[in-house]
């Protein structure tokens, strides 16, 4: 790995500390505020529609342009958001920070609306035959800074704070401070992305032939994105919220089992990475989502919150774990030259369908249907698993 490569893996670790806090605090803190379950997922909803939208922008304008200002200029976004949250009560200025930070997703790390320009850049440092490995070991500090960022928000729930909802508030002061951080980082970063200075060696025709295969896989890359996202949205964001009206727990017992959760992911993500050396990025993919998704289906069938935790950090470890593997099969799927566009297509169309998940949720949560958003994730989620690899066999070991 060279030094470029390095610091774009530290930068992703320490912003995903802060997105460990907040995927414990963050539907807790509205909760804490008055707001419900139909308020929350609206919050969501608006935020993942924003990340999607930002996302076809920065992964459009990248690669025409340079990749590592869009990372400097979220870094320096998230540092607003992070501001205004620690002021904002009124839940239309809450919606608008979150956006821009990206807050409550659990994006283990990534950069919100910018990751498509974090994610060619980073492929742009790594030989193909290892894209699987460092896009996993990338995964894996991922999670690794989530589960950090989750024990935080245990321990800030057993201390007595004077003041109301500080224990919510500060993930905003940690994640100002870490964005500080990531920004002498990035400065760092060199990039040699020429977009206007590389021509393709390929005849029109060719060129052209080339593009239709591309858009034909990136077009079903959509396809199954598009189910995979309503399937997350309906299961993911409003997990916190979920064990705190089901079970009535609070963040102490969350926090514990989030940690959990993302430091087993982060050590099952770095063994995916070789895996996906051995066995191919299609199959580490099938193998561990198939594991997860049993664990899916008895997850909402849980008694108590003891077993519906132990079900949920199973789920989770195998289903999050492929993630590495799957981005290395995004940027493979077309050339250097297109791969902040092919990311900025993944992203949105996960994020599109994903925003209606938390609605749907929210609204069924509070109809005390607990059982029925996680049974229609599986189902969609089981869809998902038999096209990915039926689809996309022939990139099992990347080549370009």
């Amino acid at each position: 790995m060279n030094k470029n490569i390095k610091y774009l893996l530290f930068v992703r670790f320490l912003r995903s500390i802060g997105q460990g806090l907040l995927i414990v605090d963050f539907a807790l803190y509205l909760k804490a505020m008055g707001y419900n379950g139909f308020q929350i997922g609206l919050v969501y909803t608006f935020v993942s529609l924003f990340g999607a939208f930002g996302s076809l922008f920065v992964g459009i304008i990248s690669d025409k342009t340079k990749r590592k200002p869009f990372l400097v200029i979220y870094t320096v976004l998230l540092m607003i958001a992070s501001l205004g949250m620690l002021f904002a009560t009124d839940i239309y200025a809450i919606a608008i920070f979150s956006a821009f930070g990206s807050f409550g997703l659990g994006a283990n790390g990534a950069a919100g609306p910018f990751s498509p320009a974090e994610q060619a850049l980073l492929a742009e440092n790594i030989k193909p035959n290892t894209r699987g490995a460092i896009f996993s070991l990338n995964t894996a500090l991922g999670f690794l800074g989530m589960s950090i960022g989750s024990a935080f928000a245990m321990v800030f729930s057993f201390l007595k704070f004077k003041q109301n909802n500080l224990e919510y508030q500060l993930p905003y002061i940690i994640i100002f401070v870490f964005a500080i951080l990531t920004l002498v980082l990035l400065l760092e970063v060199k990039e040699n992305y020429r977009s206007k200075v590389a021509k393709s060696s390929l005849s029109n025709t060719q060129e052209q032939s080339v593009n239709k295969k591309e858009n034909f896989n990136l077009l079903k890359l959509i396809g199954l994105n598009s189910i995979n996202g309503l399937a997350i949205g309906l299961k993911g964001p409003l997990i916190a919220y979920f064990f705190a009206v089901r079970f009535g727990v609070g963040a102490k017992h969350i926090g514990l089992i989030f940690a959990i959760t993302f430091l087993l992911s982060a050590i099952l993500s770095f063994y995916t990475g070789k895996l996906s050396l051995r066995v191919g990025i299609i199959k580490s993919v099938f193998i561990q989502r198939l594991i997860g998704l049993v664990f899916l289906i008895l997850l909402p069938l849980a008694p108590s919150y003891i077993i519906a935790s132990i079900f949920y950090i199973f789920h989770q470890i195998f289903n999050r774990s492929s993630a590495g593997a799957r981005q290395a099969l995004t940027v493979s799927l077309v050339r250097d030259k297109r791969r902040g566009f092919a990311v900025s297509i993944n992203s949105a169309s996960m994020q599109f369908p994903r925003s209606i998940g938390p609605y749907v949720a929210g609204i069924l949560f509070d109809a005390s249907l607990f059982a029925i958003p996680f049974f229609m994730a599986a189902f969609l989620q089981g869809l998902y698993l038999i096209f990915y690899k039926k689809f996309f066999k022939d990139f099992n070991f990347p080549t370009e």
